[in-house]
């Protein structure tokens, strides 16, 4: 633990070296676009990572499931197209196959909840933060373990355009355009188009195809601002995303080469609208509201015995289905304070949030073999509401006390095929308190004391197929509790005035109560797992993240993000009796590092390099399978001429293996169904080629 002394030795010494009376003007100020109010990161207490649209163009990313790794602490898993579940701390879901979850890491694009959904193009991205550690009093639920904000890029006063292609390896191609302008000075729009395709990355070997894996996804964004008073701006914002991706990632071979004759799929239709307000003719406070409607069909699907109609003895081939829709509104109302409006000398916030939403789903699990279907339908419905509010009270010039408290009430109404008709009710609370030192424009040191929860639900695929065997050990699991999390926090922040230092570091001891984890049994011994969620005792996630940049000349310039983790599960045995008591928790490696350099070799000519590493983790709370450690290598060198920008890249350049799923059971008839570790592999070398014009 000598590292975080001389960590937080620089980032305070390098904030302390600079005069106090320097212009403000001068700073290069990171705005934290998801907290209550707009303020630098530098200011705000608690760890949040912050990426621009450079940092994106940086890595080469394509998708919100390639910058992940540059996180510190942040990890993801896929079991679908894409990643649809994000882990911080060590802390959130690896899948939803049946019931409906409550995610620990939500996702919110322009203000619109998509958690859970994984679909997230980026090419419009203006901003992307991630939030560490519980922020209930200010998204609630959803951030448990923390918060993924997006902020895509809206109208400007004048005309600006992007249009931007890449090709790659595996028969990738990208096209995507973005415009934005204004009629006059009360009107102005945006648009960003974005069509992805690619073969993907596995062989199928019975097929004798390469595209079984594929990826077709198209993004539309739209936004129309209308400022009608000075004291009031509307902004109108509409999403729409088609995804038709193919999904065939488990080989009984272990590798990238597949022998399903079943091929699966993982398509979504997803349609948003928000319309946004923002009223400053109060002279006490500023209203900001937004209510947002969203619906989402998909469909998921695989083949479940990963072969084909021979291959086992018995000759068996199922299919899995799970058709669902989801349907939310919500509203989120709140009044910040004007300095006018201050109580005594305090800023604060006060806010209404309520939500409607309602999941249904279909799931057809299919034996080929025996031309047999077996369907079970669900449906729930959750209604919450939530007060909440922030004070922030300047003790005297350096140091201020935030406090903020949140409380909210769900109502599940929740039913199935099985006549199962279950209402669960949870009120729960959140609250952070942080007292902040700030020690001049550019250095804060604060210590923070926060607490999450999440919410309980219904184990329906347990309990449905506890009433057709019988089987009394999965009735008892026909519920689960809602989960909290208590996080102290240190951390200090600090930056050199012309920017060639930025230093943040933050150092946390977690406890979770009732930690819900993933159980699976085996009722009739056949193919089909029942999927359950269960409570576990007290666990722990305790550990240190840090972001360092250091500009070493004008030329050239270094970042390291790094994290150390230690994590422990409470009292937990499955209901197969293995006892995982003590042992640490699934999806949080060791440690993580993202180390980077960015060399102007000329004026127009830029070299980007990064690797990212990443500690084995177990995959899963109910078995001991584990990762291997890698490391990703990735380059790009571009070339900017006018308007134009020219890019070779490559992501991933040794070719290493990297999981991002993992499951631990027998399903090969070859070797007798003798228990090995499966994985789904992230995608391998990747190389290409990009263009763009901006106007």
């Amino acid at each position: 633990m000598r590292l975080l002394p001389s960590l937080l030795a620089v980032a305070v010494g390098s904030s302390f070296a600079i005069q106090a009376n320097e212009a403000e003007s001068s700073v290069e100020r990171i705005t934290v676009q998801g907290d209550f109010r707009q303020q630098s990161v530098q200011q705000l207490s608690g760890s949040i990572a912050v990426v621009s649209e450079q940092d994106v163009k940086r890595t080469s990313a394509q998708h919100l499931d390639d910058l992940l790794n540059q996180f510190a602490n942040v990890n993801f898993t896929a079991g679908a197209s894409r990643g649809r579940y994000i882990q911080v701390r060590g802390i959130g879901e690896r899948s939803e196959f049946v019931d409906t979850i409550n995610p620990s890491v939500g996702i919110l694009i322009d203000g619109i909840e998509y958690s859970g959904l994984g679909i997230s193009g980026i090419s419009d991205l203006a901003q992307l933060e991630v939030f560490r550690g519980p922020e209930a009093t200010r998204f609630g639920a959803n951030a448990l373990a923390g918060m993924v904000n997006l902020t895509t890029k809206g109208p400007t006063a004048t005309p600006e355009g992007k249009f931007s292609t890449t090709l790659a390896n595996y028969d990738s191609r990208q096209l995507a355009g973005q415009f934005s302008n204004s009629l006059n000075e009360q009107i102005g729009y945006s648009l960003a188009l974005e069509q992805q395709y690619s073969d993907g990355f596995i062989d199928n070997a019975y097929l004798n195809r390469d595209d079984t894996n594929d990826i077709d996804e198209f993004t539309g964004r739209f936004k129309l601002r209308y400022q009608p008073l000075d004291t009031l701006a509307l902004q109108l914002i509409t999403h729409f995303v088609d995804q038709d991706n193919g999904y065939d990632a488990f080989s009984l071979d272990r590798n990238r080469t597949t022998l399903s004759d079943e091929p699966g799929q993982d398509q979504i239709r997803s349609k948003a609208v928000a319309l946004q307000a923002d009223y400053s003719g109060l002279p006490f406070a500023t209203v900001l509201a937004q209510l947002s409607w969203l619906t989402a069909d998909s469909d998921y699907g695989f083949d479940e015995d990963w072969s084909y109609v021979g291959i086992h003895p018995d000759e068996y081939s199922t299919t899995d289905r799970y058709l669902r829709s989801r349907d939310q509104l919500t509203l989120d109302y709140r009044f910040v304070s004007t300095p006018e409006g201050k109580l005594g000398n305090s800023d604060w916030t006060v806010g209404l949030y309520a939500a409607n939403k309602s999941f249904d789903l279909t799931r057809q699990f299919w034996n080929w073999d025996l031309w047999q279907a077996d369907s079970f339908v669900s449906a729930l419905n959750r209604t919450n509401a939530a007060l909440y509010g922030e004070l922030s009270t300047p003790l005297n010039a350096h140091w201020t006390l935030v406090s903020g408290l949140r409380l909210e009430r769900y109502d599940d109404d929740y039913s199935d095929s099985s006549a199962n008709a279950i209402k669960n009710h949870d009120t729960m609370w959140g609250a952070k308190l942080s007292l902040n030192y700030q020690v001049n424009q550019q250095a804060l040191v604060y210590v923070l004391a926060s607490r999450g929860y999440k919410a309980g639900g219904v184990n329906g695929d347990a309990l449905s197929k506890a009433a057709d065997g019988n089987l009394t050990e999965l009735l008892s699991k026909a519920s689960f509790k809602p989960e909290t999390l208590y996080n102290a926090e240190f951390g200090v922040k600090g930056s050199a005035l012309d920017q060639t230092i930025t230093a943040r570091v933050a150092a946390f001891y977690m406890w979770r109560d009732d930690m819900q984890v993933k159980g699976w049994l085996n009722p009739d011994s056949g193919p089909q797992f029942a999927g359950f969620i269960d409570n576990a005792g007290s666990g722990r996630n305790y550990g240190i993240e840090m972001e360092n940049r250091l500009q070493l000349n004008p030329q050239l310039a270094v970042s390291l993000s790094a994290s150390w983790l230690k994590t422990k599960l409470g009292s937990y045995i499955s209901l197969e009796g293995d006892d995982f008591s003590g042992r640490e928790q699934a999806q949080a490696p060791r440690f993580q590092y993202s180390l980077a350099a960015d060399w102007y070799i000329t004026d127009a000519l830029l070299f980007n390099i990064s690797l990212q590493g990443k500690d084995a983790f177990y995959y899963s709370d109910g078995h001991n399978a584990q990762s291997e450690r890698y490391e990703l290598l990735g380059a790009r060198l571009s070339y900017q001429l006018s308007n134009w920008e020219l890019a070779l890249w490559t992501r991933n350049a040794l070719d290493q293996d990297s999981g991002v799923r993992g499951f631990y059971f027998g399903n090969d008839p070859r070797d007798g169904y003798e228990p090995h570790m499966y994985e789904q592999f992230a995608e391998p070398r990747r190389f290409g080629v990009s263009a763009s014009y901006q106007f």
